[in-house]
C-alpha cells in the first residue's frame, strides 16, 4: 500500500512546513507594535483552547494535579520565558534567521544530555554540535544587513530561546512519565502559562482586548497557536508510527521551509553568510541525529516539538 508507506513522510513534511511558517507569522504579529507579553498571552490562551478541544474529543484526562509540577516547569521554562524572548527578538530579525537559530534545539538537547551523562560520547554527534556552533558564528559575527545595530544581540536572544526549549526537552525525556498523554501535558502547561501571563500583563498595564484577535497581528497569533497545535500532533503521531529517529528529520524541513516562507512572504534576501549558515546547520543536524541502534526511546524529544515559538 503505497499511500500507507508515504503517510509518515507526509506527516513530517506537513509538520515541518507549518512550523516553518510560524516564523513569518511571528514577524506579522510583532509588526503592529503589540507588546511581546500580550502576544505570548494570547498565543498560550488559544493553544490551551486547542488542546482542550483535542482532550475532550479524545476523552483524554484534562488536568491531573499529580502532574502539576510538570505543567508548571513546562509553563515557565518551555513556554513563558522563551515566548517572551522570542517575541522581543522577532521584530529585529528576518524569518529565515529565526528559523536557523531556533533549529539549534536538537544540538543543545544532545549537548545537555551529554553534560548530564544521560548520553554516551559519540564523535560524529560532537562534530554535529561543533558545526551548529559554527553556523551560529556565521550569523552573529558578519554584518547581516538586518537594519539593526544590535542584531547579534537579538540572534543570541533567540538562541537562548532554543537553549530553554532544549532544557524542556531533556526534562520531558527524563522527568516526565512516559504514560502521560502529550495532549494533557500541553493543555495543562499552556493553561498554567495563561494563568501566569494574563495576570502579569494586567498588572503591568499591558492590554490587548479580545477583539484584537481580529487584527492582522491577532490572526497571526491564532495561526501560530493552531498551526503549532496541529504540527505537535502530527509530529508525535509520527514518533509513535515510525520512531523518534525518523521523526527527528522534521528539523531539516523546519529550517528549510522557514527560510523559504520568509522569501515568499517578505521577499527576504540573505547574504552568503546566511546561506552558509543554513548549509552548516543542516550538516550539523544530520550528524547529531541518532542512529536507530544508538538511540531508543530517549531520543524522542531531540528534534521537532520544540521548534515552534
Amino acid at each position: 500500500m503505497t499511500e500507507h508507506r508515504l503517510f509518515p513522510y507526509l506527516l513530517i513534511l506537513a509538520a515541518g512546513m507549518i512550523w516553518g511558517a510560524t516564523f513569518s507569522l511571528a514577524l506579522i504579529a510583532t509588526g503592529q507594535g503589540a507588546h511581546p507579553l500580550a502576544l505570548s498571552a494570547w498565543q498560550v490562551a488559544v493553544t490551551a483552547a486547542f488542546f482542550l478541544v483535542a482532550c475532550l474529543l479524545s476523552r483524554t484526562t484534562l488536568f491531573n494535579f499529580r502532574n502539576l509540577r510538570h505543567y508548571l516547569v513546562l509553563a515557565l521554562v518551555g513556554i513563558t520565558a522563551p515566548n517572551l524572548f522570542y517575541y522581543y527578538a522577532a521584530s529585529h530579525l528576518s524569518a529565515g534567521i529565526l528559523a536557523i537559530t531556533v533549529s539549534t534545539v536538537p544540538l543543545f538537547t544532545y549537548a545537555i544530555m551529554l553534560t548530564l551523562r544521560f548520553e554516551s560520547v559519540i564523535a560524529r554527534r560532537l562534530l554535529g554540535i561543533l558545526l551548529g556552533m559554527i553556523a551560529i558564528l556565521l550569523l552573529v559575527i558578519p554584518d547581516q544587513g538586518l537594519g539593526s545595530d544590535d542584531a547579534s544581540f537579538w540572534i543570541l536572544l533567540v538562541i537562548l530561546c532554543a537553549l530553554l526549549y532544549a532544557v524542556e526537552n531533556v526534562y520531558i525525556s527524563r522527568g516526565v512519565e512516559p504514560d502521560i498523554d502529550i495532549r494533557e501535558l500541553l493543555f495543562g502547561s499552556n493553561l498554567l502559562a495563561t494563568a501566569i501571563q494574563f495576570p502579569l500583563a494586567i498588572y503591568l498595564g499591558i492590554n490587548e482586548p479580545w477583539d484584537w484577535l481580529a487584527s492582522d497581528a491577532g490572526l497571526a497569533i491564532i495561526g501560530i497557536a493552531i498551526g503549532s497545535g496541529f504540527a505537535y500532533s502530527m509530529f508525535f503521531y509520527s514518533i509513535k508510527a515510525s520512531g523518534p529517529v525518523f521523526a527527528s528529520q522534521c528539523a531539516y524541513i523546519v529550517t528549510i521551509s522557514g527560510v523559504i516562507w520568509g522569501i515568499m512572504i517578505f521577499s527576504e534576501q540573505h547574504s552568503t553568510w546566511v546561506w552558509a549558515a543554513v548549509v552548516v546547520m543542516l550538516l550539523g543536524l544530520v550528524l547529531v541525529n541518532p542512529d536507530e541502534e544508538e538511540e531508543g526511546k530517549d531520543a524522542n524529544k531531540t528534534a521537532g516539538a520544540e521548534i515552534s515559538p
